[in-house]
């Protein structure tokens, strides 16, 4: 019997601190450069994608890399009755995080010409019948593989923005890419050279979010 416990098989310390801090430092980041992103980065960030779990490995992912430029200006396009609701957003609102937050959305929506590549994180649903909800089963997979392919990006250097965009401009971008109806899109994340520096994510700390043995009921 092997001991999946044994001291060989788990990573050494260091390499267990690089992963926890790449995810801790893992940014949005929605300001790129204009450098190209070589194919073999994009194909590495799918390859980290598709390590995530999914129920019953059923593996229901699909990416459609995007690096047309008729392609996203077009997209661009859609979004800007969008962008424009984010900048009266940003004027009304006094929380300062949410205020940059929402112009720098608008901000990469008008930019999407110039960003290297756009991932479109989608997947076919999986029919698995009561209790399971097969877009819950579905979307659980794809945000897994989604938050992969963020963290691999920073551990790469390369700036992700994990976004929603789709759902605002959905017919041009099927039309545009040939992606069919039955493949559901969960996910859209711009991806390049950050022009932005990374940071900490903000994040709540653990003591008010974790329970042990029992839940506390203020959390």
């Amino acid at each position: 019997m092997v001991d999946v416990g044994a001291a060989e098989d788990r990573p050494a310390r260091g390499d267990a601190d690089v992963v926890i801090d790449t995810m801790a430092t893992a940014r949005t980041i929605r300001r790129f450069t204009d450098e190209p992103v070589p194919d073999e980065l994009v194909e590495r960030l799918v390859f980290a994608a598709t390590r995530a779990s999914s129920g019953r490995n059923s593996q229901p992912w699909t990416f459609v890399a995007i690096r047309d430029r008729e392609t996203l200006r077009a997209f661009a396009d859609e979004l800007r009755p969008r962008a424009a609701e984010l900048r009266r957003a940003a004027e009304r609102t006094a929380d300062v995080s949410r205020r940059r937050m929402f112009r720098q959305t608008a901000d990469l929506m008008g930019a999407l010409p110039t960003v290297p590549v756009v991932i479109l994180v989608a997947g076919r649903l999986i029919r698995w019948g009561p209790p399971f909800d097969d877009a819950e089963v579905l979307h659980s997979a794809l945000f897994a593989a989604s938050q992969n392919l963020i963290v691999a990006a920073r551990a790469l250097g390369l700036g992700a923005a994990f976004t929603t965009l789709h759902l605002h401009a959905e017919r041009t971008l099927r039309e545009r890419t040939g992606l069919p109806d039955h493949l559901h899109i969960a996910t859209t994340i711009p991806v390049g050279w950050p022009a932005q520096r990374f940071g900490p994510v903000r994040r709540r700390p653990v003591a008010e979010v974790l329970h042990w043995d029992r839940y506390r009921g203020d959390g």
